[in-house]
């Protein structure tokens, strides 16, 4: 092998390592935000079938899914606070 062909590899492959560890994080980031997104549609889901025919349905959409996946209960409630505000 030719020593500038090695040199070559091995630099190509610092560089691949410092492009993945420069993007991982914000991948984390934006897997979490999707997973969570996801569980929130399931739970207004849930909510929707529930209370579908009293009213209290809070339409599905990426938007509320990740209000309520992130932020959790306190999404929740300010969801309906929205609602509330909004009729």
């Amino acid at each position: 092998m030719n020593p500038r062909d090695f040199l070559a590899i091995l630099f190509g492959g610092m560089l691949l390592y410092v492009i993945v560890r420069a993007f991982q994080l914000p991948t984390r980031w934006a897997m979490r935000v999707l997973v969570n997104g996801a569980v929130g549609l399931a739970a207004l889901g849930g909510w929707d079938l529930l209370f579908r025919h009293h009213g209290w349905s809070i339409g599905l959409n990426p938007v509320t899914g990740v209000t309520m996946g992130v932020l959790g209960p306190a999404g929740f409630l300010l969801l309906i606070a929205v609602k509330l505000l909004i009729l």
